[in-house]
């Protein structure tokens, strides 16, 4: 049986004063905290005295945490004496440093401040806070994203929580999901504040004039109820609780944020890559390809990444520079930005692309990625390095020409055959009577061409074999799109999908639809192909660019999710136009 031995004591011990806000109202009181961490007793409380401060012992609090060191256990004990601490005059006071005498040893703790001011009337209270949009600038492109802050500040002397995330209204873009607010504190023209910032990005989709906002961002307030006097020794309660806040009216509170207006430029025409789908930002772009050794019509895997700022919601797989002698599949993406709360920070969209040598090739191929740089405002082509590469085996042979007339010349895939040797014997006279002799060349000789054709065919016939046992890969694409397809209808309309997986699938169902009626990469194909590939009607035009911005907007703020599934009316109208695009394939 094993026996585990606990030490009860850390190695060091420290002794530290704390106030839980360094900012309060009158009648508002807060806790002083001594924190005693390693004593192997606890001591006593201290005497804590501030002029101007009534401060008073509320009782010790203890705490435990287990620490294991090369198998050695060791319990940190903490005692924190508490007192709670109020003042009836506004003003800054310090809290003296405090002696504490720990297993035989005096420790002493850091002075540390408190501002205290009068609680605001109600008056004050209409007052008391504010709201604002803050952009970066004001003058962007079309696709350029870029991050909006929703902030409210309300006074650092009213005890508040939010109530709600806001709403962000508008039109011409689009905006990422909002994560949870930060909190921090702000002096702001001698005031100080308690600041909520809500953080989205936003991508204009239009160009022109666009409005942001207004937004309203509610709240409930509370004010601390002010002391009526001194305290009496009489007094039947104690003012610490019917001075609580908690104990307080709770008024529902709002903050209107003011609208503000972008003014949004079209990408320029000229010098537009013949590849650029449409992302906006600043990238870089590396490819490398696994294994290094293939034999002809053997995949090797391509992983693609394209890391920076920017509108990855219009990034689209890499386009191959050079498509000889190359098959590409459809490739997968995934998308991870680098601070999952803050939908502003750089992030990295990487593909995943299965690409078939069908001819013997030295390098990897090579990919390109194009961008537009709002700031240097220019076209930017990335191309990836041609990474070598080894590819073993027999390319198909040429097919020979069947046109076998005596005439005919011989093309570069069938020389005509060397000329014999000349013997080194002497031969005897040969009479040969009634017999025809041809002395023309072997290749002006139709017997010989007939033999040429006859192999030709032998080898059609062979390959035509051995295409019928191999299934054709375009067929099983097909296939496999459809049956993937239907699956995905199925699940919209089980109705079980939150927002992300939802407008996630009915996108990528418009993709294998629109891939099968044009043959295009499904990955590739955004909204706009989407609407140009058939005629579709307005609503449901429509109904295709919500479902791809919604998309966009859920799906590349770091995987954020909306609370809930989606309602019944939306879920059938996405079904409807996802219906009519199959039948608009169908008919054309």
């Amino acid at each position: 049986m094993a026996v585990v031995a606990i030490t009860a004591q850390a190695a060091d011990v420290t002794v530290r004063a704390i106030l839980n806000r360094g900012f309060t109202v009158i009648g508002d009181p807060v806790q002083f905290q001594i924190k005693i961490t390693g004593a192997r007793k606890d001591p006593e409380p201290p005497e804590v005295t501030a002029e101007g401060l009534r401060i008073r012992y509320a009782g010790p609090s203890a705490s435990s945490v287990l620490h294991i060191d090369n198998g050695v256990f060791t319990r940190e004990h903490t005692l924190t004496h508490v007192y709670t601490v109020d003042a009836d005059a506004n003003g800054k006071y310090t809290i003296p440093a405090v002696i504490v005498e720990v297993d035989g040893k005096t420790y002493r703790t850091e002075p540390v401040g408190l501002t205290v001011q009068a609680n605001p009337s109600g008056d004050d209270l209409q007052s008391s806070g504010f709201a604002e949009f803050v952009v970066p600038k004001k003058t962007l492109y079309v696709g350029e994203t870029i991050p909006l802050e929703l902030r409210l500040y309300v006074d650092a002397r009213v005890r508040w929580q939010p109530v709600s995330m806001p709403d962000i209204p508008g039109e011409g873009f689009t905006k990422q999901k909002i994560p949870e607010p930060k909190h921090v504190t702000e002096d702001r023209n001698g005031r100080e504040y308690d600041v909520l910032i809500f953080k989205t990005a936003i991508t204009p989709s239009q160009a022109g004039k666009i409005t942001i906002g207004p937004s309203e961002i509610p709240y409930s307030a509370r004010i601390p109820r002010a002391r009526r006097g001194p305290r009496s020794a009489f007094d039947m309660f104690d003012d610490d609780i019917f001075g609580d806040p908690m104990f307080s009216a709770s008024q529902a509170m709002k903050q209107k944020a003011p609208a503000i207006i972008l003014t949004v430029t079209p990408l320029p025409a000229a010098g537009q890559p013949r590849n650029f789908s449409g992302a906006v930002g600043n990238f870089e772009f590396s490819a490398e390809g696994s294994p290094k050794e293939v034999k002809i019509g053997d995949p090797l895997t391509m992983k693609m990444r394209i890391s920076g700022r920017g509108s990855f919601d219009r990034i689209t797989a890499p386009a191959l520079v050079d498509e000889k002698g190359w098959r590409t599949y459809p490739p997968s993406s995934t998308y991870r930005p680098a601070d999952p709360d803050d939908p502003s920070s750089p992030g990295t969209k990487t593909f995943e692309m299965a690409v078939l040598p069908e001819t013997k090739k030295t390098a990897m191929p090579v990919f390109e990625f194009s961008y537009f740089d709002p700031l240097a405002e220019k076209y930017v082509t990335l191309k990836s390095a041609p990474a070598p590469l080894t590819v073993v085996g027999s390319s198909l042979p040429a097919v020979p020409p069947q046109n076998t007339g005596a005439g005919s010349a011989p093309d570069a895939a069938n020389p005509p055959p060397a000329a014999a040797p000349k013997p080194n014997d002497i031969l005897g006279q040969r009479y040969e009577q009634d017999v025809a002799r041809n002395y023309a060349p072997l290749y002006q000789q139709r017997p010989f061409w007939y033999a040429q054709g006859g192999l030709g065919l032998a080898l059609l016939a062979l390959m035509g074999l051995r295409l019928r046992r191999r299934p054709d890969l375009a067929a099983r694409e097909a296939a496999r799109l459809r049956r993937e397809k239907a699956a995905a209808l199925a699940r919209l309309r089980s109705a079980e999908l939150d927002h992300v997986e939802f407008f996630e699938t009915a996108a990528r169902v418009a993709q294998i639809e629109t891939a099968l009626g044009t043959g295009l990469n499904a990955a590739s194909i955004d909204a706009g192909t989407v609407r140009a590939a058939a005629p579709l009607s307005a609503e449901t035009a429509a109904v295709i660019d919500e479902v791809f911005s919604s998309r966009a907007e859920l799906l590349y703020a770091g995987g954020g999710r909306r609370d809930g599934r989606v309602a019944e009316p939306e879920r059938e109208r996405v079904l409807e136009a996802l219906q009519e695009l199959e039948k608009s394939h169908a008919h054309h």
